[in-house]
């Protein structure tokens, strides 16, 4: 669970809308004195949710995303692709800052079915939040997920250490990542398309293992680079060279971002409330 004084730091956090924060604190004392199994935080549009038994591993998700910024960028008017969407936290964060629509892709059961819960708060007229239940990787088919104690760890290929903590394998379906950036062309219609990547691992399979050719309608790309990933940021900075994508500064250390300089004009912004 969060320390008092990160739950303080927060709850004082100005770039967070006031109704997230006192949702927050809200669970905070929910869960202490009356236990139920997920906690909806109002962010934006619509709402997310913090299960119970994941409560700590999902508050600091949901910090990374909307108070740490870790994927800060311009998502006025664009299409996104969330792979490894957890329970929807940058899905929600994106359609709050201006995106039109969001495709998540996530895995893993007991994330999908708050994902789908908060998809649902945010679907509006104009506004679209489609939610697949698979995992993304260079070819279609289907793979083995491990499945962690810990509702962030579940992976394709989790290192060895991983072990103590798996508590299941489940076959998934996988989509391959060529297609997934085909069909997104469709909905993007000449705008702009955003692309998070944040896999466990599974980075380097995603991204080396899709020709450079299919990332050149990528106006934005971020990738959460993990310590057991069998390449390194500048591998994946290399191979996406040749589609016009090129390293930006990022606010998070662990994500690496590029950019395509010549990336669409972006709609009007939006403020989360």
């Amino acid at each position: 669970m969060p320390s008092p004084s990160r739950l303080a730091s927060l709850a004082r956090n100005g770039r967070v809308p006031w109704r997230t924060r006192s949702d927050l604190l809200l669970a905070e004392a929910r869960r202490r004195l009356r236990a139920k199994p997920a906690y909806a935080v109002r962010y934006g549009p619509g709402r997310v949710f913090l299960s119970h038994d994941d409560y700590a591993i999902d508050w600091e998700s949901l910090k990374f995303v909307i108070a740490d910024e870790a994927y800060a960028g311009d998502y006025a008017g664009a299409v996104v692709l969330d792979l490894g969407a957890h329970k929807g936290y940058y899905g929600a964060y994106a359609l709050a800052k201006g995106a039109r629509a969001v495709v998540s892709f996530e895995p893993e059961s007991v994330n999908v079915e708050l994902l789908e819960r908060a998809a649902i708060t945010y679907r509006r007229d104009g506004v679209d939040w489609e939610v697949r239940a698979s995992a993304v990787g260079a070819e279609q088919g289907e793979a083995e997920l491990h499945v962690m104690s810990a509702s962030w760890g579940h992976s394709l290929h989790p290192p060895d250490e991983f072990a103590e903590y798996e508590v299941g394998v489940r076959r998934v379906p996988v989509e391959a990542m060529r297609t997934v950036l085909e069909d997104a062309r469709t909905l993007v219609a000449g705008g702009r398309l955003v692309v998070k990547v944040n896999v466990e691992g599974e980075e380097c399979g995603v991204v080396l293992g899709t020709p450079a050719t299919a990332w050149e309608g990528v106006s934005e790309l971020y990738v959460e680079m993990h310590s057991w990933a069998p390449c390194t940021a500048a591998d994946l900075t290399e191979h996406l060279a040749p589609a016009g994508l090129t390293e930006v500064p990022s606010a998070m250390e662990p994500v690496l971002r590029l950019r395509r300089a010549d990336a669409p004009p972006t709609g009007p912004r939006t403020a989360p409330s």
